[in-house]
């Protein structure tokens, strides 16, 4: 399957041509250090901004930190509205699609949600042309990983500033592996299954080998993910509409994940129930030694005062299905965008830069966060301190977005439950992904 090459295999956005305007740009941009803003930015001030995200943990930082910085600086309240993810769409689509204000000003912008949302968000290129705060002569729009960039782009044009950058690496405790005669974490399919079953062997009856979300609901797909593009598999082509999701090398990609939990038994049977929380609640709890899942996750199950595994954890590259160059790896990440309908686009791109800076980018990390600057990803200090970030850095190399087209979210919630009929043993893999496939089909045609 080839790489994804922009979002719908548009061309790419290079951070190099994302750069901000120079000083010369800017008016008195010397003077930018010494003050927050400038009369640059022509919108009057207004008394509060409010913001429509998800009710995900990971924005920690923004809220309890970053939000009461930016009010004390500029005087402007901060309303952030948390909502699950379906009440979320539901909301956002309604008024956006309204042509009318919106009443919010900045929009948590989900890589999955950028199919239809584009078109009603601001360039961001054009954005960053007109800003006149604290951030517009030096925000280092470079800094970004260019995958992040892309998944905040449509068509080569920018719609969100990358605040949130998530791939999938493995996880393993170094320790338990070294117990059972293992030296090095697995980088095939094949090590990783030997690797699982010595360690639910010696681990009984509490720790199993293998991790992973098994529920019918937002985390399944994703943790399937992995395993499905190191098996050489894919989704579909967003572009030509081919199907690839029961072709050979999917499904054998999907036969590896499930025989894990149903055939080797190497997976808690309780995964079924498993989702975000769940998978990092486990690995607090040392239920299991190994698992593939989200980057940020290190930090709540190696640093938390919470966790029983603390300090135990190292990370890895995916396992590839014969060899470590197969190893690829699900990619997502959420932006923040300002709505074109929004009432105060330019205050609202303030706000933006100021929670998506240098400053707040890394001290973002500290709860949760995998930030979308790699200058944060590969600064010594959080290398050393979480470990992780080096992988991730790698990894995301030949990571590989989910389709972000309009109609993603229907086709992903059936291939939600054809992936739980197969976890569940109610069909084999070949059956369940081809009722996906033909469902996807149907879906498709009605699109158009």
């Amino acid at each position: 399957m080839e790489k994804n090459k922009g979002i719908l295999g548009g061309p790419s956005i290079s951070r190099r041509n994302m750069m901000i305007g120079s000083a010369a740009t800017i008016a008195g941009a010397g003077l930018m250090s010494s003050t927050l803003f400038t009369p640059a930015l022509a919108q009057s001030k207004p008394a509060k901004l409010t913001v429509l995200g998800d009710s995900a943990p990971w924005k920690g930082t923004v809220i309890e930190d970053a939000i009461p910085a930016f009010t004390k600086e500029t005087g402007i309240e901060v309303e952030y509205i948390q909502l699950p993810n379906e009440p979320l769409i539901t909301r956002a689509r309604a008024e956006l699609t309204s042509g009318s204000t919106t009443s919010f000003d900045v929009m948590q912008m989900g890589a999955s949600m950028i199919g239809w949302m584009h078109t009603y968000m601001e360039d961001v290129n054009e954005l960053l042309k007109k800003a006149g705060g604290k951030y517009a002569a030096d925000f280092g729009m470079d800094e970004f990983s260019q995958a992040s960039l892309d998944l905040a782009s449509i068509d080569g044009v920018l719609r969100g500033v990358p605040y949130r950058s998530t791939t999938y690496i493995l996880h393993y405790q170094p320790a338990l592996l070294e117990a059972v005669g293992i030296k090095a974490p697995p980088t095939t399919f094949a090590e990783y299954l030997d690797a699982a079953q010595k360690l639910t062997e010696a681990g009984k009856p509490n720790r199993f080998g293998v991790g992973y979300c098994a529920r019918q609901g937002g985390a399944i797909v994703d943790h399937f993910g992995p395993y499905l593009l190191s098996a050489g598999g894919g989704f579909y082509d967003s572009k030509t509409k081919d199907i690839w999701i029961n072709n050979e090398k999917s499904l054998a990609g999907l036969e590896f994940y499930a025989s894990l939990l149903n055939k080797y038994n190497v997976v808690p049977q309780d995964a079924v129930t498993w989702e975000w929380d769940e998978i990092i609640a486990n690995g607090q709890n040392d239920r299991y030694a190994m698992a593939i899942t989200l980057n940020a996750s290190a930090t709540p199950i190696n640093r938390s005062d919470k966790s029983k595994t603390k300090g135990k954890w190292k990370w890895a590259m995916v396992p590839g299905r014969e060899s470590a160059a197969n190893s690829r790896s699900s990619l997502g990440g959420w932006s923040f965008a300002v709505p074109s309908k929004g009432a105060n686009t330019g205050w609202a791109f303030e706000f933006v830069q100021f929670i998506t800076s240098r400053e707040w980018a890394k001290r973002s990390m500290e709860k949760g966060n995998a930030s979308a600057r790699l200058s944060v990803l590969t600064d010594p200090e959080v290398v050393n301190t979480y470990g992780f970030t080096g992988v991730m850095a790698d990894q995301l190399k030949t990571a590989i977005a989910n389709p972000r087209d309009a109609y993603w979210g229907a086709v992903e919630a059936q291939l939600r439950a054809g992936l739980s009929k197969t976890l569940l043993a109610q069909a084999s893999p070949k059956d369940a992904m081809d009722e996906v496939a033909s469902g996807w089909e149907r879906t498709m045609r009605r699109a158009g």
